[in-house]
């Protein structure tokens, strides 16, 4: 798997590749795999880097946009990693997905392997474009478990960069806040 990987020449193949050998879920610290996120995901899991995934062949959004930085780092790429979540004052379960956009050819492209009701890679002229689309994505993922509108207007999205290697859920989410926020959006 590993020649195959190191033979990927362009985003299109990247996006194959992942399609054709990873499976939605999380690793935990002991090596276990897990297909759902239960309550103690957030300490139990462990943000996969380098050729983590290509041994363990399981992961969700957080690792994959690492496996994804990877690839696009060492091929020149311009590229963003984004967090998005729904930021209350109290626990919530609510979805939180972390996503990269990329530059080629003088438009920006939405890379999405993990969300599988929305995967693929979408073009756009403007980097306004491809946030506002993923951004009503979300919103209609949200729509989709009832959320209140009090609660869609707490959206949030940061800019990060690389994390620790191998961090917990808990402190991969306290350095993805720390990220420059994208913007804040309220429904209109």
């Amino acid at each position: 798997m590993q020649n195959v990987y190191n033979n990927i020449n362009s985003p299109e193949e990247l996006l194959d590749f992942m399609n054709n050998n990873f499976s939605y879920g999380y690793v935990d610290f002991a090596g276990g795999i897990h297909d759902n996120f239960d309550a103690d995901w957030i300490n139990d899991y462990c943000l996969q880097i380098d050729d983590d995934l290509l041994k363990n062949k399981v992961g969700c959004c957080f690792d994959a946009v690492e496996f994804e930085r990877l690839w696009f780092k060492k091929h020149n790429y311009e590229f963003i990693t984004i967090f998005e979540m729904v930021k209350l004052d109290y626990l919530n379960n609510y979805p939180m997905h972390a996503f990269l956009i990329y530059k080629r050819y003088n438009k920006w492209h939405y890379f999405e392997w993990a969300d599988g009701s929305n995967q693929g890679i979408f073009s756009f002229t403007s980097f306004c474009d491809v946030v506002e689309y993923q951004y009503k994505h979300y919103l209609d993922v949200l729509d989709n478990l009832n959320i209140k509108d009090e609660e869609k207007n707490k959206v949030i999205r940061y800019v990060y960069d690389e994390p620790n290697a191998r961090c917990n859920g808990a402190e991969y989410l306290k350095f993805v806040v720390n990220g420059e926020v994208l913007e804040s959006r309220t429904i209109k």
